[in-house]
């Protein structure tokens, strides 16, 4: 259930074009001049409170005129609205009998911005009667006119205004580009102009959507003989990351906006450039604005045209607004930020979240000297508001930035004690630093470490004892001794009669299972060169069916024929289609070309959600490329996705829910081996858990895989040549 804002809007009883302004009261400082020195300007917006539901069934005792149209939304009777009003008017000096009749003027629903509900607005309208008795100093009287005048007349330090008055008065007095856009989506103009729609991608939690930002200004101006811009166009969007179940949503929006369309991505991470593909297939002409770094990380996939490469300072012409390009390193060596020069308001990407903080990818170039410096740049740029890609507008930047800076530097300075007294891995200070946090999230912790001491290295903190380069080299130790605590906090052992040493060689060596298991006979045409997960796992072809393997007759054969190289694991395909295809018999028995390539392993990874040891199979895979595949089956509430430079990119397969233990895994395993038949240069099929290592290098793993005799491997301790597999 959505949580409930009531702003009250009071008109002068004088003056019926004026209505009353709040200065909002900021939060609370710091208590450190460094942090106190940076503030914020006056922000003014209506007087407004969370309103509560009744603590029983009695009815409020005011009568709000017109509040029966709400019935289709919400239930209005079961809010105490008579509380609610009496605190909105008690922050400007009035009382309730100092207002004539109330009657509902809006009811704005907020998108998806997350996390938690969305809080939506009840916008009620009064007149004050006996003229102006408001308090002075905190409060003022101004007009729509007087409001747009403000707009006009933007500058770093000028006072502000907020969104109740923006969103429940001066949008509906202006054209806006959002009426144009599909009356099905959720969405919010605020900056005034700048319009938000947070669209479901694969981003990590407690988020669940990316903020598409769009610009497209009514009166569009036009552009000749102007010069000095990097870019120009009718139209602007930011970070069109949404998931491919939300693309053709995506299609709609840019449909809807004019064809000489800019594209502005912000850094390389799916849940913000997922979209593009779409985008360039709706609007080939679309002009593509994006760090070179960030495009070396963005696959052709995603976009395969050309690009105009930006680094900062440059500026972009829209339609008569101008945004200028803020190079932004932090989150990625790439990253950059937006700063809309008419508004004064700030896309910061990835750089700020609208709930606590981002983490810093340091496989992408993440570091915290970077993070550090973009964060002074953004405060030096009085931005109005901040517009991050994940969450709602933030109203207190320099408050917000302040807190970031405080909060790193306190973690840092936790690190540092740490160090000074003797840790020197990193398992010895995240088990330390992060004592207090799940042990899920010590790999992100550890990554978070790594960047802190590289900073205090920077800045000749660190004792002269302690090595960096050694405690660089912690970092694999620091996945086995955090794999060895964290499987042993989750497994009940007594209950696996199994002790530990032996439970973390049966459980760890290779995987859960590598199944070599040939099928059963009378083998089909091909048959020889594969080896099955499970012997029950076999279907009927179906000769009305369509497979994705190719047929060949002896005319069209290729003398040097390599295969595919599948780069998406995702696709449409139900279940029943995938077991089809998957067991669709060939039309000859031999191979039909000289194979270029050599046998490829499918690994096969069974996991709830993201895996936590990826960088050690990160290591594991590296430079044997065309040598393996791989396939994730997860969660299907898991909606991230590993960064583009990966191996794990784009190589989950459609899920369904699984159950640890019950006959649900069966099926995912099912699923895992009919996605990995697909692709017939697959020969071995190894099937793995979220938390198996890889204790033996790739080399010696495949070279075994692919020479032996055996068609079932089993990982745990068995004395049977199965188990030891020797």
């Amino acid at each position: 259930m959505a949580t409930h804002n009531l702003a009250v809007i009071l008109k002068n009883q004088l003056n019926d074009d004026e209505f009353l302004l709040l200065k909002q009261t900021p939060p609370p400082k710091f208590d450190e001049d460094e942090y106190d020195s940076y503030v914020d300007s006056d922000l003014w917006d209506l007087p407004s409170t969370l309103i509560n539901l009744q603590d029983n069934e009695s009815q409020s005792g005011v009568f709000i005129k017109g509040a029966e149209s709400l019935y289709r939304k919400t239930d209005f009777t079961k809010f105490d609205v008579e509380l609610g009003l009496a605190r909105a008017l008690e922050q400007v000096g009035i009382k309730g009998s100092d207002v004539g009749e109330w009657s509902l003027f809006k009811y704005v629903e907020e998108a998806e911005f997350g996390p938690g509900n969305p809080v939506n607005t009840v916008f009620l309208m009064g007149k004050l009667l006996g003229g102006n008795q408001s308090s002075q100093g905190v409060c003022k009287w101004m007009s729509t006119e007087s409001c747009l005048n403000w707009l006009l007349e933007v500058k770093p330090c000028n006072d502000r205004l907020g969104p109740f008055v923006v969103v429940g008065l001066i949008n509906d007095s202006l054209p806006s580009a959002a009426r144009k856009l599909p009356p099905t989506l959720q969405l919010q103009e605020y900056p005034r102009g700048v319009i938000l729609v947070p669209m479901r991608s694969r981003t990590v939690k407690p988020f669940h959507t990316t903020n598409l930002v769009i610009f497209a200004p009514e009166n569009v101006s036009d552009t000749s003989g102007i010069c000095g811009f990097v870019a120009h166009g009718d139209a602007l969007i930011v970070d069109p990351g949404c998931r491919r179940e939300y693309h053709e949503e995506l299609k709609e929006i840019v449909t809807c906006l004019p064809k000489k369309l800019i594209v502005f991505v912000t850094h390389h991470h799916p849940d913000h450039v997922e979209g593009l593909s779409i985008i360039q297939k709706c609007n080939p002409n679309a002009t593509l604005l994006a760090h070179e770094h960030t495009m070396r990380r963005i696959g052709k996939g995603d976009w395969s045209l050309g690009y105009t490469s930006v680094s900062g300072d440059e500026d972009i012409w829209v339609g008569g607004k101008r945004l200028t390009v803020i190079f932004a390193p932090g989150h990625t060596d790439g990253h950059l930020a937006l700063l809309d020069v008419s508004t004064n308001s700030l896309i910061v990407g990835d750089h700020c979240v609208g709930h606590g903080s981002a983490a810093l990818d340091v496989t992408s170039g993440g570091n915290m000297t970077d993070y550090f410096r973009t964060t002074y740049k953004f405060m030096e740029l009085s931005p109005h508001a901040l517009i991050p890609m994940h969450g709602r507008v933030n109203l207190w930047p320099k408050n917000m930035l302040c807190g970031y800076l405080k909060n790193r530097r306190s973690r840092e300075a936790t690190i540092l004690n740490t160090i000074e007294n003797g840790a020197e891995t990193l398992f010895d200070i995240v088990s330390k630093v992060y004592s207090g946090v799940d042990q899920k999230f010590w790999i992100s912790a550890a990554s978070n470490v790594r960047l802190h001491v590289d900073h205090l290295a920077q800045q000749k903190k660190l004792p002269k004892e302690f090595s960096v380069q050694k405690f660089h080299k912690t970092w694999v130790p620091f996945f086995l001794r955090w794999g060895c605590a964290y499987v042993s906090s989750r497994f009940p052992f007594k209950c696996l009669k199994l002790n530990i040493s032996r439970f973390l060689v049966a459980g760890t060596v290779a995987g859960i299972a590598v199944y070599l298991l040939n099928l059963s006979p009378p083998p089909p045409p091909w048959s020889h060169y594969y080896s099955y997960v499970l012997c029950n796992f076999a279907f009927s072809s179906s000769s009305s069916s369509t497979s994705l393997h190719p047929t060949f007759n002896s005319s069209q054969l290729n003398s040097h024929w390599t295969a595919p190289d599948l780069e998406d694991a995702w696709h449409s395909m139900t279940d029943e289609e995938l077991m089809r295809r998957a067991s669709m018999v060939p039309n000859i028995v031999e191979y039909p070309y000289t194979r270029k390539t050599k046998v490829k392993v499918a690994f096969m990874f069974l996991s709830r959600g993201r895996l936590p040891l990826a960088p050690l199979w990160e290591k594991f895979f590296q430079g044997h490329k065309g040598l393996y595949s791989i396939y994730i089956h997860t969660s299907p509430q898991f909606i991230d996705e590993a960064p583009v430079n990966s191996v794990f990119h784009k190589r989950r397969i459609p899920s369904k829910p699984v159950e640890w233990g019950m006959a649900t895994m069966i099926d995912a395993e099912r699923r895992l081996l009919a996605n990995a038949l697909l692709d017939f240069s697959n020969e071995r099929f190894v099937l793995l858990s979220e938390t198996c290592i890889p204790l033996f290098n790739f080399t010696t793993i495949y070279n075994y895989l692919v020479n032996s005799n055996q068609s079932y491997i089993g990982s745990f301790d068995d004395p049977r040549f199965t188990g030891r597999g020797r």
